[in-house]
């Protein structure tokens, strides 16, 4: 295996430079990323029958922080609990393999989702360390991750919008795989709605929805939704129609005990989502389809996103995001993944600064300690800290390289 330079200045996305990149792959080279010095080494992957390059597991924070392939150190979010364990990468197919902590089966004749098995007499065989598997949320954030939607720098303003985001996603889902299942063919994530297209978008959707429908007696296939939620509806049985946008004419069916449990859990983030009102509510669901062919919502998620599409917890967060985004600076926003609510994260890195600067916000006082000591940790290790943890306005932002920071493309030059 032989590591080379990206020399060729052809775009990748052409014939000549998928040629390129299908030589290198049959003889099983790495690309060395130009980025800086000493090179990261990337590889060649092909999903979708087209040749794309990746960087190598583990090998984010050693791309320079204007390079499209930096990602900040997995510790400075939740991605480092669940990395390895629930996500597993194959750098010789570009594969990636996921574990999920939510069934994408359902058992109709009992109504209950689908378990997993266990021994003979219902109890353990082994003792060993649990498993970690992601949650319906955290299997959002990490597409939301794995889509760059969480990275950030100016020549983006203006330019994201939901056909942006949704090509984002089905990109991101190419070569992901959970439960025996590729779930680029489960994931339904709703074309950006035109009323003269009304017909064919609705027969591209039931072409979906046909492959979920049960058939016989056993499992029905779950599929997976992200959408934008727009709002409820009740039912004359006591549940609910959920509305997204750009499904005008396709609400997602809620008997009333989720559609309580929705409240109940929901309520808050809900509460505030109207209270800034610029921003959008990011729901994941899984659903089935009933024999009818309308679609049945099983278990919910939730992520609050700003008008630029950037993931916030708090409004703490939302104005350091908000005032990164104003100033024109270039980040990329950490996300909590399994983690629960009161574990410390950095709200975001800096990635137009001379090193990446990791960025600490604290909206619970009880959490000022955990936070501020994780932001020791970070600053004693490779990247300087920014703290806004107390009552004080908040402090200006270390400056940036330059005032027009860019980002290095994602392949090798």
């Amino acid at each position: 295996m032989t590591p080379f330079l990206w020399d060729n200045p052809l775009d990748i996305d052409s014939d000549a430079g998928q040629a390129a990149l299908a030589k290198a792959h049959r003889a099983g080279d790495r690309v060395l990323c130009r980025c800086r010095s000493p090179h990261p080494k990337m590889y060649i992957a092909t999903i979708g029958g087209k040749f794309i390059v990746k960087r190598m597991p583990d090998t984010g924070p050693d791309h320079a922080p204007d390079c499209a392939s930096f990602l900040p150190p997995e510790e400075l979010s939740g991605l480092a609990q669940i990395k390895g364990s629930a996500i597993s990468e194959n750098p010789d197919d570009g594969s990636t393999t996921l574990k999920l902590g939510f069934p994408l089966k359902k058992n109709r004749k009992s109504g209950t989702i689908a378990q997993g098995s266990q021994s003979s007499n219902g109890k353990p065989m082994e003792a060993k360390a649990p498993e970690r598997q992601m949650t319906i949320t955290s299997l959002l954030h990490f597409l939301w991750h794995e889509a760059d939607l969480g990275r950030w720098y100016p020549a983006m303003e203006g330019k994201r919008w939901w056909g942006v985001v949704q090509y984002a996603l089905r990109s991101a889902v190419a070569g992901k795989h959970a439960k025996g299942k590729n779930l680029a063919q489960v994931l339904y994530v709703p074309e950006n709605f035109k009323l003269e297209r009304k017909a064919e978008i609705a027969a591209r959707r039931n072409s979906m929805f046909r492959v979920l429908r049960p058939t016989g007696n056993g499992p029905a296939p779950l599929g997976l939704l992200i959408a934008e939620y727009k709002g409820c509806k009740p039912t004359r049985t006591g549940g609910r129609l959920f509305m997204f946008k750009h499904l005008p004419d396709c609400p997602f069916f809620a008997d009333k005990d989720l559609a309580d449990r929705f409240d109940k859990v929901f309520s808050e983030r809900l509460e505030l989502a109207e209270f800034v009102q610029t921003g959008h509510v990011i729901v994941i669901a899984s659903f089935s389809v009933a024999k009818a062919g309308y679609p049945v919502l099983q278990e919910i998620g939730m992520m609050l996103v700003t008008e630029n599409w950037i993931p916030f917890e708090y409004l703490r967060e939302l104005e350091v995001v908000t005032a990164l985004t104003e100033q024109k600076r270039a980040f990329q926003k950490s996300l909590r993944f399994n983690l629960g609510a009161d574990a410390p994260i950095a709200a975001a890195v800096l990635t137009d600064t001379p090193e990446p600067v990791a960025l600490f916000v604290a909206d619970d006082p009880d959490n000022t300690n955990m936070i501020a000591s994780m932001a020791e940790n970070a600053s004693e290790g490779r990247f300087p800290a920014w703290l806004w943890i107390d009552e004080e306005p908040m402090q200006d932002f270390p400056e940036p390289r330059s005032q027009t920071a860019s980002v290095k493309g994602d392949h090798m030059r």
